[in-house]
């Protein structure tokens, strides 16, 4: 299952659109504004419904909504190794997050929406890190995509000598994550101190 996070609150729509949240979620039970609920009966607003609707209505859209967030595709299928990557990375402001555990779900995910960076552990279920990332170097329309390879074990040399010529980072379980946050930032071009603190 693929995950994708940039969806808003009533309250951070409510100041984007400049009223209070109630208004927001009179707006959603009228069916004004598409919005899902999550199990704990909270709604979220998908980034283009909340544009679509504030087109439709006339509303001036707040410079940095429309700045367009980095997309990284972490492929990892070990669920605390997973939550640690997103949890690292989601401390830099302006990325939109994917998650899946298998190569061929990733190369999947990839045809139909190409991240910026993809996160590619080695060792994962279907079609393995290497030979992903040997798919995605081969195409015209995937080569630029940014590659940081992961492992937890020891690679064959050979494997080894191709990611560090063909992959751009890699890392060594357990993750050095300051560092990789750091690389992460350089190869989406963020600037240095859009690391958000929360």
């Amino acid at each position: 299952m693929i995950i994708t996070e940039r969806a808003f609150t009533t309250f951070e729509v409510a100041k984007a659109c400049g009223v209070f949240h109630t208004t927001v979620i009179n707006w959603v039970n009228r069916g004004k504004l598409k919005a899902r609920v999550t199990p704990g009966g909270h709604r979220r607003i998908q980034m283009p419904d909340l544009l679509d609707f504030m087109k439709r209505f006339d509303m001036p859209i707040p410079e940095d909504l429309t700045h367009k967030a980095k997309k990284i595709l972490i492929v990892e299928d070990d669920p605390a190794v997973q939550r640690m990557l997103r949890r690292t990375l989601q401390a830099l402001s302006g990325v939109e997050i994917q998650t899946c555990v298998g190569g061929l779900e990733a190369l999947m995910a990839i045809g139909k929406d190409a991240p910026d960076l993809l996160i590619l552990d080695i060792r994962i279920p279907q079609v393995n890190g290497i030979e992903v990332c040997k798919v995605l170097k081969s195409s015209e329309q995937t080569r630029p995509i940014k590659i940081v390879a992961i492992t937890g074990e020891p690679l064959p040399a050979e494997a080894e000598a191709f990611l560090k010529s063909e992959a751009d980072g890699f890392f060594q379980k357990p993750l050095p994550t300051a560092e990789l946050k750091a690389k992460a930032a350089e190869l989406l071009e963020l600037e240095q101190g859009s690391v958000s603190v929360n």
